[in-house]
């Protein structure tokens, strides 16, 4: 710290800027210290620094290869981490000659729609291909907050790419399932946009973070970009009606005397939230107001007309039937009470309508409105009780993710919560065992992904996966500095243990994914993938996963980044490359009792190669007595995936059919993995299932059909 002196002031800088929430940190010379805090510069002191103070500051903060390249280039960015504090985005630059920065702070621990309680058709808004969707609030940090959590929602069961304007948010987003941009300008939005239009073939869905809707300028970079993306904004009102009169009073600020019509016209949704004390204290929760656009309230506001808007919006009654929409004010704040989430005093001291609320809220809890009619039927007759094909995706099925700090690992977290159903039906359950914890123990598998910094176009570009326990990180370095691991495919000798697969996908590099499979006996192995970059494909990061598997049941994924740019050298050695590590930890086995000795077979090397991922035997949460339906629902509403292993067995078991049409209702088809027992021509696969992927079992000298 003697070498650098200036740092300690550095970071009581940083740590200033992440309890004042602000967006940027200023080190300029001939200025002072400076905060972006929403729309304002708020100077930190009186006295400006001096040259000599500012170029401390900066290079102290920079090493000896940045130092270098500011130099060379006279301008770099580059992040850092601080564990406890936050994460950074540096913009080194000179001014005037001397050095300057730029430092935008990012808090980590990104809320999620389950922290927040955001209502499920809220999260169904945020997965929109196009359109205007408008976070309205009067607490700026509940919208602030639910516009991160409905971005990292649409990051991690999306898809495509997601687009953040600098200042949009104040958390980090690590790419997930959609690839992350973050801390762009309106410069870039547009330059991106274009390069879109002008792209041949299908377009990925994409969504694009505007922050706050201050001025008529973004309105009018929204309202255009809505045309191929959802443009997500943030605005200051407490009622869907004071949303729209803000957004026509910024856009009749406008020269464009169509703005108006056009925003009508794009507009998606409007989502107004109110704080709510939660019953267990901390954070405040969501009580959430959803306006759908339609062709109604479309003419209105084209035309300015808010009288007409407000008697439209007054049409709707209250819903019959709790939790079928969050349309109505209050109706979400009613579930939260059901929930006992929250209290039903400070409920009624949020609501909208108290005396209405209050004439709700009883009639509910004297006639129990909230208890589900329950079928008779116990073992037949599942496939009409869900309807089949696509189904929104439920917000509270996924994991919250872990915040992200080196060493890069990601895990899921423990889901306990239940899944379909109400506190009633809940309340008459036996307790639910809780699940074990997420701890990795030292035998459990890691895989390290080793390439080059980045690969030019038409270019081989080498990637490098290691298998080994997490105790052999130090062997794996060692390994790889003097390239080292044997082939992929050496020594598979099936009868004893089961390769790992492993699968590799690269955005716009791989048409298709490939794949290796390699068998691993506890000890460091390497398994090589070489890939020809294409030789036209522009430069940039890509996005890149791999994916674990044995007997084709997936124990894990990796997402990590491959930069393409050109000139770039061929002979740099590989290094360890940024991943995100999802480990499967809890799973759930759904068979006939006629095929457990078959499933066990295939279940014993995952409890060998994968100690961590505890697989729940399906038998066990059935029985004949009357909450059979409960019991089922509660073990796959816990579980991140669902293994089906198919037979003719199978095919005529009820309890197996309620199983997998179960997860097909609540999470759809990505969280399930199919092993075929028999072949096809034996067992073959009902419509729903017959185009999702599937794996044959190889039975120990018998090849497969």
């Amino acid at each position: 710290m003697t070498s650098r002196p200036s740092i300690p002031f550095l970071l009581e800088l940083l740590r200033l800027a992440m309890r004042k929430e602000a967006t940027a940190l200023y080190v300029v010379p001939w200025m002072p210290p400076t905060l972006r805090i929403g729309e304002r510069s708020v100077a930190l002191s009186s006295t400006s620094f001096s040259p000599e103070q500012s170029t401390r500051l900066v290079l102290d903060l920079l090493d000896a290869e940045h130092r270098a390249a500011l130099d060379r280039s006279r301008e770099i960015e580059f992040g850092f981490a601080l564990e406890g504090v936050g994460r950074f985005r540096v913009h080194a630059f000179r001014r005037h000659g001397q050095p300057a920065m730029t430092i935008r702070p990012f808090a980590t621990g990104t809320p999620t729609p389950r922290t927040l309680a955001l209502a499920t058709p809220a999260c169904r808004a945020v997965l929109a291909e196009h359109g205007l969707f408008l976070i309205a609030s009067h607490s700026p940090t509940l919208r602030k907050d639910a516009a991160a959590a409905l971005l990292e929602h649409r990051n991690r069961v999306g898809e495509g790419a997601l687009l953040l304007l600098d200042g949009a948010s104040r958390f980090w987003h690590e790419s997930a399932r959609c690839r992350v941009r973050q801390g762009l300008d309106a410069a870039d939005i547009d330059a991106a946009l274009r390069q879109r239009a002008q792209a041949p073939g299908v377009r990925t869905p994409l969504a694009i973070a505007w922050g706050e809707l201050c001025d008529s300028l973004r309105l009018q970079q929204a309202v255009q970009a809505a045309e191929q993306a959802l443009c997500v904004l943030t605005v200051d009102a407490a009622r869907p009606l004071l949303a729209l009169q803000a957004l026509a009073s910024l856009a009749r600020g406008h020269d464009d005397p169509q703005l108006l019509r056009r925003a009508a016209l794009r507009l998606h949704a409007v989502l107004v939230l109110r704080p709510v004390p939660a019953r267990s204290g901390g954070q405040d929760l969501a009580a959430c107001e959803l306006l759908a656009n339609s062709p109604a309230l479309a003419a209105e506001l084209a035309e300015g007309d808010f009288d007409a808007l407000h008697r439209l919006l007054q049409q709707d009654p209250w819903p019959a039937a709790p939790g079928s929409s969050c349309a109505v004010p209050d109706e979400h704040l009613l579930e939260l009470v059901a929930e006992d989430r929250v209290t039903p005093d400070m409920a009624l001291k949020c609501a909208h309508d108290p005396a209405t609320f209050e004439r709700e809220l009883t009639r509910r809890l004297v006639t129990g409105a909230q208890s589900a009619p329950t079928t008779a039927r116990v073992d037949t007759g599942f496939a009409d009780l869900f309807p089949s094909g696509a189904v929104p995706l439920d917000p509270f099925d996924f994991a919250e993710p872990t915040t992200i700090a080196p060493p890069p690992e990601t895990v899921i977290d423990e889901v306990t919560w239940y899944d379909g159903y109400d506190d009633a039906r809940a309340a008459r359950l036996p307790p639910l065992v809780p699940l074990a914890s997420q701890t990795c123990s030292p035998r459990s598998l890691k895989a390290q992904v080793w390439t080059a910094p980045a690969v030019a176009p038409g270019a081989v570009a080498r990637i490098d996966v290691w298998l080994a326990r997490a105790a052999q990180t130090a062997e794996v370095a060692r390994a790889a500095a003097e390239d080292e691991g044997g082939s992929a495919d050496e020594g598979v000798i099936e009868d004893e243990l089961p390769p790992v697969a492993v699968q590799l996908r690269i955005e716009d590099v791989l048409r298709a994914p490939v794949a290796q499979r390699i068998v691993w006996t506890e000890q460091p192995r390497r398994v090589r993938f070489e890939i020809a970059v294409p030789p036209h494909l522009a430069s940039g990061p890509r996005a890149a996963e791999l994916r674990l598997s044995i007997h084709g049941l997936l124990i894990g994924e990796l997402g990590f980044v491959l930069g393409v740019r050109p000139g770039a050298g061929g002979a740099t050695p590989p290094e360890e490359t940024h991943t995100v590590r999802r480990m499967l930890h809890f799973a759930y086995a759904a068979f006939a009792d006629t095929d457990r000795a078959a499933v066990e077979e295939l279940l014993q090397p995952l409890a060998e190669l994968a100690p961590d991922l505890q697989v729940h035997r399906g038998s066990a949460a059935r029985g004949a007595g009357p909450d059979w339906r409960e019991r089922i629902e509660c073990e796959i509403g816990q579980r991140e995936r669902m293994f089906l292993f198919w037979s003719r067995a199978a095919a005529d078991s009820p309890w197996v059919d309620f199983e997998w049409r179960y997860l097909l209702r609540s999470r759809g088809p990505s969280a399930l993995d199919i092993v075929l027992l028999e072949p096809p021509r034996l067992a073959p696969l009902p419509p729903e299932l017959a185009g999702l992927p599937v794996s044959l079992m190889r039975r120990t000298g018998t090849p497969p059909e």
